[in-house]
């Protein structure tokens, strides 16, 4: 569920629709082809072979769904006003929390199979199988869906006092928050609280693991630590700070506490770092994918050498024609 502004914050002067109209085109026009080249690497060039691979494919779905909804969001934050409905306004919404919770689950997914490899390389062989781990994917989208669709429903149309602008994404009244607040505290149990929890185990079991293990010569202990880094870092930044800030803000809308002006620039800032997310998971897989970097270097370097054969090509024919007809004469 998105902010809601008291009355004193309730128009376009507000920093918050700048900012949002801001981060959200930026969001916009690096996930999308980003997210999108990565779907076409994983289908294409690498294939869906393991369970990293896999996961890290469903978890690119869910970014490409999230960014290709934000011009919605774009256009209500650059004229604050909504023309597209019901139905329309709570797409947007939806396909966030899907995200949120999707990307929680799945990177937890992604160290736990890590961990797996790390601490128990034969015995979680068939918990890491690709079928495994397309059945694991079937059961997060399911749980997320259950998750997702009991806030989309709260993504409805408002009007403004004077009844002559309508609004999406804010200005909920008070019975809305009460609602939404009942529903946050179970869905940030199950997919915020419990999947950190989940990965902060994993993170610390394997970094003592290979401490003070002696891995094989061909075992990259730092490629391994910074996957976990990297996993970590997107989790404790992205989403751990929206779900506390929202939460409190929350709060502060049921009339629960007198801090929800204090919650309310920290429910902006952290949602803008939660939708930075959908592109940011991009970089995770280059940087901690050796086939995804390579695929995605090999194809540039492809091009490079055909055009470099290209203007090559007639020159080589000469050549070869003239030694010909030296050695003819």
């Amino acid at each position: 569920m998105t902010n809601n502004s008291s009355n004193s914050t309730t128009s376009q002067q507000h920093y918050r629709y700048l900012l949002f109209t801001v981060v959200y085109s930026i969001v916009f026009l690096l996930g999308l082809p980003l997210n999108a080249i990565a779907i076409w690497i994983f289908l294409k060039r690498i294939g869906l072979g393991t369970a990293t691979v896999i996961y890290m494919f469903n978890l690119a779905i869910s970014d490409l769904l999230f960014t290709i909804s934000l011009p919605l969001k774009i256009y209500y934050f650059a004229t604050a006003s909504w023309p597209f409905g019901d139905f329309l306004c709570m797409v947007p919404g939806t396909l966030f929390s899907v995200n949120i919770y999707s990307s929680s689950f799945l990177i937890t997914l992604i160290c736990l199979d890590r961990y797996l490899a790390v601490l128990y390389p034969l015995r979680s062989r068939l918990y890491r199988r690709p079928r495994a781990a397309k059945v694991a994917c079937v059961i997060v989208w399911c749980i997320i869906l259950g998750i997702s669709f009991p806030i989309g429903v709260t993504q409805k149309t408002t009007k403004s006092e004077n009844g002559n602008t309508t609004h999406c994404f804010e200005k909920y009244p008070i019975e809305m928050w009460k609602y939404a607040l009942s529903v946050l505290g179970t869905t940030t149990l199950i997919g915020g609280i419990f999947p950190f929890l989940v990965m902060i185990f994993c993170t610390l079991a394997v970094i003592k693991k290979l401490i003070i293990t002696e891995t094989k010569p061909n075992v990259d202990k730092q490629k391994i630590i910074g996957l976990f880094a990297i996993n970590f870092a997107l989790y404790a930044i992205c989403f751990v700070p929206f779900q506390i800030a929202l939460i409190l803000y929350g709060i502060g809308k049921t009339n629960l506490s007198a801090n929800a002006g204090n919650s309310f620039d920290a429910h902006i800032i952290t949602m803008c770092l939660a939708s930075c997310n959908s592109c940011l998971d991009p970089l995770l897989y280059y940087f901690t994918t050796e086939n995804f970097s390579m695929k995605a270097t090999r194809r540039v370097d492809r091009s490079s050498t055909t055009i470099h054969l290209q203007n090559y090509k007639k020159p080589a024919r000469l050549i070869l024609k003239s030694s010909t007809n030296e050695s003819q004469g």
